[in-house]
């Protein structure tokens, strides 16, 4: 909690949002003291005053949030005591009770709304996703892209099935800090990643851990300016809400006076919404879609309802 200021002010400087994953632990145990107080308020202003998005990362931040129970959904500060005994024993612990009193805690005082979650150890339990929904998130970053085998977001499923899907979004995280080498001998690596993945669209998310000020924080100084030529920055959040109303625009094609008129249905407003045309169809020069360098085709605004677009050949 200390050097969250020193991140802060980095990515001021650089102009980069940021999301700040915070664990609301009130109690002692194995594992640490209470260090989400009354001294923790003036860090938690300094963020959101800054414009980053204040996320839950649990309470217990139990390496065995996997296995713990469900829960029953009734969990409240401050009757919800779980507690970490030692690694790979925790008492008392709920999924829903680690989503349900840390958001609320957060949001109580913050005054915003917490809609995104990581648990500790990036432990996921099999019904994480409804619970997730059920408890008011919309997104979520729990797992990495090589377990994921994608840096794509998408919906998540119902107990990571396949029979239904939730409300929620999960962002496969690209960059972590806790494998070898250190954070800045890995900095080549990373933009070599990034660099791929720009080249379809991929997400970046990195997560660093501010338990220092050295290699982690070096490696967010060199990378930030590497990456801003290639990418846009933004909260989980931001990021989130976009692609939850991007998912849910419909698109319609229809054959007229020898074009193509192309309908758009969007149920919220989106901005920066990219397609990909045929080659022989372009639209008409009154059109409000623009070129983009790579060949797509861009509607700045996209207002709710229904807009038409015609193409020609």
């Amino acid at each position: 909690m200390g050097n969250l200021l020193a991140y802060r002010d980095l990515l001021v400087r650089a102009g980069v949002p940021a999301t700040f994953f915070l664990q609301t632990k009130y109690y002692r145990d194995f594992q640490d003291e209470g260090f989400f107080n009354d001294r923790t308020l003036a860090a938690l202003d300094a963020l959101v005053e800054a414009g980053m998005e204040i996320a839950s990362h649990s309470v217990s931040h139990s390496d065995m949030y996997a296995s713990v129970p469900l829960g029953d959904g009734t969990e409240q500060y401050p009757l919800y005591q779980p507690r970490v005994k030692s690694l790979g024993d925790t008492r008392g612990a709920t999924v829903l009770g680690e989503l349900r009193v840390s958001r609320f805690l957060l949001e109580q005082l913050t005054g915003g709304q917490v809609v995104s979650f990581r648990p500790g150890y990036l432990a996921t339990p099999p019904r994480l996703p409804e619970a997730l929904a059920a408890s008011g998130y919309r997104f979520s970053s729990s797992a990495t892209a090589g377990n994921l085998t994608t840096h794509l977001p998408f919906r998540t499923n119902a107990q990571r099935m396949y029979s239904s899907e939730t409300s929620v979004f999960e962002f496969p995280i690209a960059v972590e800090d806790e494998i070898p080498p250190i954070m800045d001998q890995r900095v080549e690596e990373a933009v070599e990643l990034a660099e791929k993945l720009a080249r379809y669209g991929a997400s970046f998310v990195m997560l660093l851990h501010p338990n220092e000020v050295d290699h982690k924080y070096g490696f967010l100084e060199q990378i930030l300016p590497r990456l801003k030529p290639i990418a846009w920055f933004g909260t989980l959040k931001q990021y989130g809400s976009w692609w939850a109303a991007r998912d849910k625009v419909e698109l319609d094609v229809q054959q007229q006076d020898g074009g193509v008129e192309l309908k758009v249905k969007a149920p919220e407003p989106i901005k920066g919404l990219a397609f990909e045309l045929p080659e022989d169809l372009r639209p008409y020069p009154d059109s409000v879609m623009q070129r983009l360098p790579d060949g797509r085709w861009l509607i700045n605004e996209v207002p709710a309802g229904t807009m038409t677009n015609s193409l020609g050949k």
